[in-house]
């Protein structure tokens, strides 16, 4: 006669083999629901320009425009010709714009390059974009100029040293243009030279100007003009 404890074990052992015979030892499990994604594959140009204050990120906008509802990092790439590939999971239902875009540790946006329209379909999003060019003018005159100089250099009606660095005349301004203050009679940007040229020197050693930025601020900003001017000071 079988004894309960014995019946007990024989029955475990069943169960046991049953699940062998159906290649399932563990119990099967959920899949995760990530919910809608998006993402970004993505190369970057002039990575001289790469932030050193801030950062290179995958953010996600809702009808507030200023504030990442989502923020990824991008890490730098060895090279140029590197592809990198981001996701954002999980969107929220508000989200409006998907951008490449400059961000500050408080996640103010310094500065976009890319920007995509989201729709409301609810499909997952993959987004190719050409290779992004980091050393543009454009961020020069929103990160720098913008935000530091305009005061001065065109916000009133003197403007310091007869140097307008406001939208639309700061190019003129600046490109081929000698420098009245330069003892060496420097352009201000002289392009392909970034070593000839007057304006990364007046912002590095300038007595006006060489506490505007913080020690990080002060490295990604000449950065960003030097690698500009090195590549010709397009126009871009």
């Amino acid at each position: 006669m079988i004894s309960l404890k014995n019946g007990v074990l024989l029955f475990l052992a069943a169960l046991l083999l049953a699940a062998c015979d159906e290649g399932k030892i563990y119990p099967e499990e959920t899949p995760v629901d990530l919910g809608r994604t998006a993402t970004v594959n993505v190369r970057f140009k002039g990575l001289g320009a790469w932030p050193k204050k801030n950062y290179l990120s995958l953010v996600a906008l809702g009808d507030n425009s200023d504030t990442p509802t989502q923020n990824k990092r991008f890490s730098k790439p060895v090279n140029a010709d590197k592809t990198i590939s981001v996701t954002l999971n999980n969107l929220k239902d508000d989200t409006r714009k998907i951008c490449i875009a400059v961000v500050s540790n408080g996640l103010d946006i310094v500065y976009t390059y890319y920007t995509y329209e989201v729709d409301k379909s609810g499909d997952n999003i993959v987004i190719d974009v050409d290779a992004l060019e980091l050393a543009s003018y454009g961020r020069i005159q929103e990160q720098v100029f913008d935000a530091n100089c305009i005061a001065c250099h065109g916000g009133s009606t003197q403007v310091a040293g007869k140097l307008n660095l406001t939208r639309d005349k700061s190019y003129a301004a600046l490109v081929d243009v000698e420098a009245p203050l330069s003892p060496d009679k420097k352009k201000y940007v002289d392009p392909g030279n970034p070593n000839n040229s007057y304006l990364p020197e007046i912002l590095e050693d300038n007595d006006y100007h060489k506490d505007m930025f913080n020690s990080t601020g002060k490295q990604e900003v000449l950065a960003l003009i030097k690698t500009w001017i090195q590549e010709d000071a397009p126009d871009n």
